[in-house]
C-alpha cells in the first residue's frame, strides 16, 4: 500500500509539472467541447485528468491598495449550520516583502494566490503560494461527524485591488441531502463555478459543514526612530 501510494503521488507531481510546462492559465478554465479527431491532449483532457485524480488548481491576481505597508494573512474558518465554529491564520506575508532576484535581495509587492487542492477520503491537502513563499502541504482534516463528501469551490473576485479586512478566496464544503421527485434522496453540491463574496448563494443555506479561506489585509503601523 506505501509503494502504491509513494507511485502515485509521483504519478500526479508529473502530471502537475506537464500541465504547468504546457501553460494552462487557470483551473476556472471554461467548459470545452471534445474534439474527438484530435490525437493531442489538450487542455481539456488535461483538465478531466485533474477531476479524475480530485485535484483544483486555484489561482488569484490580487493586489494591496496601495504603495503602503500592509501584513496579508491567510485564515481559515470553519461553519457548522451557517455558524462560526474555528478560525485560525495559516501563513502571512508582508508587502512588500523580502526576495532573492539574481543573487541580489529586493523588495516584490504581494501580487496574488495559488492553491493546489488535492482531495483525499477524509482530507484535504493545500499546497499553497503567495508571492515567492508558502506552504508545500498544508492539511485540512474533515471531522468524522461530517460524512457527507466535500468539494472545493472559488469565490468570484470582482476587484483585483484587495481592500483592508476580509477577502474570501475558496470554500471547502459538504455536499448536502436533497430529495428527488421519485422519493430518493440525492447529494448535491454548488451549482454556480464560482461563489458571491456577499454569501448569497443558496448554498450557504444548504450546506451544513464549511471552510473558507480568504485572506485579510491590516496596515502596517510605521514605527517612529
Amino acid at each position: 500500500m506505501e509503494n502504491y501510494n509513494f507511485k502515485n503521488n509521483i504519478m500526479k507531481r508529473i502530471i502537475l509539472i506537464w500541465i504547468f510546462f504546457v501553460s494552462i492559465s487557470s483551473s476556472q478554465a471554461q467548459n470545452f467541447d471534445v474534439d474527438y479527431s484530435n490525437p493531442n491532449v489538450t487542455i481539456e483532457d488535461m483538465n478531466a485528468v485533474l477531476k479524475s485524480l480530485k485535484i483544483n488548481v486555484l489561482k488569484f491576481g490580487l493586489y494591496p491598495p496601495d504603495s503602503l505597508k500592509y501584513k496579508v494573512c491567510l485564515f481559515l474558518e470553519e461553519y457548522a449550520d451557517k455558524e462560526l465554529m474555528n478560525e485560525k491564520v495559516i501563513w502571512c506575508t508582508s508587502s512588500p516583502y523580502h526576495s532573492i532576484k539574481n543573487g541580489e535581495r529586493i523588495f516584490k509587492p504581494f501580487d496574488g494566490a495559488r492553491f493546489i487542492i488535492t482531495e483525499n477520503d477524509n482530507d484535504f491537502l493545500l499546497n499553497i503560494r503567495m508571492g515567492d513563499f508558502g506552504i508545500d502541504e498544508y492539511k485540512l482534516e474533515i471531522d468524522s461527524i461530517y460524512s457527507n463528501k466535500h468539494a472545493s469551490i472559488p469565490f468570484k473576485i470582482e476587484n483585483t485591488t484587495l481592500q483592508e479586512g476580509k477577502t474570501p478566496l475558496f470554500l471547502i464544503g459538504s455536499f448536502w441531502e436533497s430529495p428527488s421527485k421519485n422519493g430518493d434522496v440525492l447529494l448535491r453540491f454548488c451549482m454556480e463555478k464560482e461563489l458571491a463574496t456577499d454569501f448569497s448563494n443558496q448554498a450557504f443555506d444548504m450546506m451544513p459543514h464549511y471552510f473558507i479561506i480568504g485572506l485579510n489585509v491590516t496596515k502596517q503601523i510605521e514605527k517612529e526612530n
